[in-house]
């Protein structure tokens, strides 16, 4: 027995209740965020560790901030950066800071190293000394004495006589080399093209916590352009220069946010205009309005039920809903306004129609849930929820809205009546069977010619002007390192220290070939305690061989000879308490009982050998993010042409059980062909595909076989063209939109769902041939 109107509304109400109060608690009691950082959309499949290792790093890096502030007065690049340092401090959530202490010079350097004597020897003094050479050993000696440009020689001879310590030195490069202490007040300069210098005053902030709060990030930003509007409007001569992640997510996240609003509203209202005018109520328009609000509702809730973290690029994509859910309202508004309904159960006809198209619709949306890409499963557990907060809302609700029942049906619009002899006509002339088929095979022949484009820095565009900031700030700063980097672990300091030593004459003989241009590492400044001890020793040999007898002759002092015993070693524990270590922060990194470090990479020519190179070591990883995402886009892309494969057997499979197996392959091939055109299309208007592209052909197939089915289910009749032409129409307004976006993958994707959603609306009435019914 059917139920009720009067029982569906009671059970529409406690469900929808029960969601409402699901909703409430999971917004008092559980944490969640909507992030803009467009390089958090895709996730990495790594190992657990070094994924752990990997997120650490890049939230401490999220946290660091610079805001440098310029003036061609010294003091006057100072008084302002002051000032806007004081500004920065309002802001809750953020340290700041703009005095700092002494940069570490050349005696108080060699202070933290002299008491750890023959402890230190670069490798080409190794070598020397390895090589049982007395006098070349001595020409080198004799080239540093005469070398005017190294002040180590002075800082060091008269605690070195060997010179072994002031040519480590020579060999490494300091990281504060551009920035002087001037009174606290850390400053670069820059050449103006006039010859006048232009001063420049670090401002240093960062976050607190372990990640950047969006709020605080849109409070730094809106702080940092008050402080360039000001200095415009009062013409100071001061300008500003700021770089990192909150910048860029407060851009990302503004974008996002007004594209979301702009293209909702222009979505909504078009919609709204639609239904005024085809069916003629304005209750029509509050009802489609009602069930578009409860599936934005339904996607809301079961985005904060699953996810704790959500990109706002999920919430532009979320618009594309309004098109989706409100076919279900058109479907039940034509079926209430065009045809003669039974008052006891008035969707009965299109109840079937309607769980067929959501099934269809949602099998195509489930795909992406187990995608490995984060932002798609976002996407996906938005609108299926909404679809279903639409489905029952339409079969539950709307028969007890008896006033939307017209009292006789209602004639069609003139438009549909035109629309509906075109499609007659195209059933009257189809094209072949084999046509389509032929045209099937080359298309998707001509597919794998296609460029595909799976560098994910494509997929955003990031402001012009933050990234001129950045590298400017990099060139003044001298602090300009690629994203990849070697990461390496061990049970130990010491462990970690010798793995390091280890790669540095793989890396040094990278930079011979140029395929680097420079590296940082932490073994750079801190030799092992075991190779400590092996330059302790190698010294000592070659002092007892009297191989630098000639030096001290030159020098004017005795041979010094001292115990074995008598040396010291310098401890990763009393290293890091030296003045250099601070500037090596964030390439070390402490997780229980493991240790790790990081070397930065300048200028990486060929990705490809570091990573052979890290594959040879035990413990060492190369870490490159863009390309680890980019070749699981290009698996995953390749991934979604199985998926189309295996969507297209099923639903033939469940057309085959409903009709026969022919009109089962010409169902299944007439959204095949749409996706097909929009993919080629794509290409032809933006150059290459992109896996948005891909993945707007799962809603094409989802939309067709929707259409599809109510074109099986009902045949060709003027009510099923009204209801597929609005049905269409309504997507359109919401894709063609996104096109406008100033977001590649936003705009790739609508443009592609667009011609599909086009080409599947002029292929699906086929459809009709089976079933001859008129309702």
């Amino acid at each position: 027995m059917p139920l009720s109107s009067r029982t569906k509304f009671v059970i529409w109400c406690i469900q929808f209740a029960v969601l409402l109060a699901g909703l409430v608690y999971l917004w008092l009691f559980k944490s969640f965020s909507i992030v803009a950082d467009l390089n958090q959309i895709f996730t990495v499949e790594q190992d657990p560790e070094i994924q752990l290792v990997t997120e650490q790093l890049e939230r401490q890096q999220l946290r660091q901030h610079l805001l440098l502030v310029g003036h061609q007065d010294k003091a006057t690049a100072t008084k302002y950066a002051q000032s806007a340092a004081q500004s920065l401090s309002e802001i809750t959530g953020i340290a700041v800071k703009v005095k700092f202490d002494a940069l570490p010079q050349l005696d108080s350097i060699v202070s933290d190293y002299i008491n750890f004597p023959h402890a230190f020897i670069s490798k080409q003094y190794r070598s020397l000394l390895q090589a049982n050479d007395s006098q070349r050993l001595f020409n080198y000696q004799f080239n540093l004495l005469n070398e005017m440009a190294s002040p180590w020689v002075a800082a060091t001879l008269q605690s070195d006589k060997t010179l072994a310590l002031a040519d480590f030195f020579n060999q490494q490069s300091l990281p504060t080399a551009k920035l002087k202490n001037h009174d606290g007040f850390l400053i670069t300069t820059k050449n103006g093209p006039q010859g006048y210098t232009r001063y420049y005053v670090l401002v240093n902030f960062m976050s607190n916590g372990t990640g950047l709060d969006l709020n605080v990030a849109k409070k730094i930003a809106q702080n940092v352009a008050s402080l360039k509007q000001q200095a415009l409007k009062n013409n100071t001569g001061v300008d500003y220069l700021a770089t990192g992640a909150a910048f860029f997510t407060s851009s990302a996240s503004s974008s996002a946010q007004s594209e979301m609003a702009l293209f909702g509203a222009i979505s909504v209202l078009a919609t709204l205009l639609l239904i005024m005018i085809t069916y003629r109520s304005v209750l029509s328009v509050f009802c489609t309005l009602l069930v578009v609000s409860i599936s934005m509702i339904y996607g809301y809730t079961a985005l904060r039920l699953l996810f704790t973290e959500v990109n706002v690029l999920t919430l532009v994509f979320a618009v594309t809903l309004i098109g989706i859910a409100a076919d279900y309202s058109f479907h039940a508004l034509s079926e209430l306004r065009f045809s003669e309904t039974d008052t006891a159960n008035p969707l009965h006809k299109i109840r079937s129609s309607l769980l067929l198209g959501f099934l269809t619709t949602t099998a195509g949306y489930l795909i992406l849930v187990f995608t490995p890409l984060i932002l798609f499963r976002q996407i996906a557990v938005f609108t299926m929820a909404g679809l279903l907060g639409a489905l029952l809302c339409v079969l539950l609700l709307y028969p007890s809205l008896v006033i939307l029942k017209a009292k006789s049906a209602m004639r069609v619009p003139n438009f549909i009546n035109s629309l509906h002899n075109l499609q007659q006509n195209w059933l009257n002339n189809k094209l072949a069977l084999r046509w389509q088929v032929l045209f099937i095979i080359v298309a998707l022949f001509s597919l794998t010619l296609l460029n595909n484009d799976d560098d994910p820095r494509h997929f955003y565009e990031t402001s012009h002007d933050l990234l001129t900031q950045q590298q400017t700030i990099s060139d003044l700063l001298a602090t300009q390192w690629d994203s990849p980097y070697l990461l390496v672990a061990g049970n130990s300091e010491q462990q970690v220290l010798i793995q390091m030593e280890q790669l540095l004459p793989q890396l040094e003989q990278l930079k011979v070939n140029k395929e680097v241009v420079a590296y940082a590492s932490i073994s750079q400044w801190l030799p092992s305690i075991s190779m400590q001890k092996n330059n302790q020793q190698l010294l000592s040999r070659s002092e007892n061989r009297g191989d630098f007898t000639q030096l001290n002759m030159v020098l004017g002092v005795s041979a010094e000879k001292r115990a074995l015993g008598d040396f010291q070693q310098l401890t990763f524990s009393a290293w890091q308490n030296t003045r250099i270590a601070a500037f090596f922060s964030d390439q070390w990194l402490q997780l229980e009982d493991r240790y790790y470090s990081v070397i930065k990479l300048k200028s990486l020519q060929n990705a490809s050998t570091v990573k052979a190179l890290a594959n040879t070591h035990v413990d060492v990883f190369f870490i490159d993010k863009v390309a680890d995402i980019s070749e699981q886009i290009g698996q995953f892309r390749q991934q979604l042409i199985f998926i189309y494969a295996l969507a297209l057997v099923a639903a033939m499979a469940i057309f085959w059980l409903r009709y026969d197996f022919l009109n089962a392959f010409v169902a299944v091939t007439r959204p095949l062909i749409a996706v097909l055109v929009a993919l080629i299309l794509s290409t032809c208007f933006y150059g290459s595909l992109t896996v948005f592209n891909y993945v707007a052909g799962i809603l094409i197939l989802a939309l067709g076989l929707d259409y599809c089915v109510f074109y099986a289910e009902h045949g060709l009749c003027k009510k099923i063209t009204l209801t597929t032409c609005v049905s269409a129409l309504s997507s359109l307004f919401v894709f063609a939109i996104l096109i406008v976006s100033s977001t590649p993958a936003v705009s790739q994707f609508g443009f592609t769902v667009f011609i599909g959603v086009v080409v599947v609306f002029l292929l699906a009435p086929r459809l009709a041939l089976v079933s001859k019914r008129n309702i």
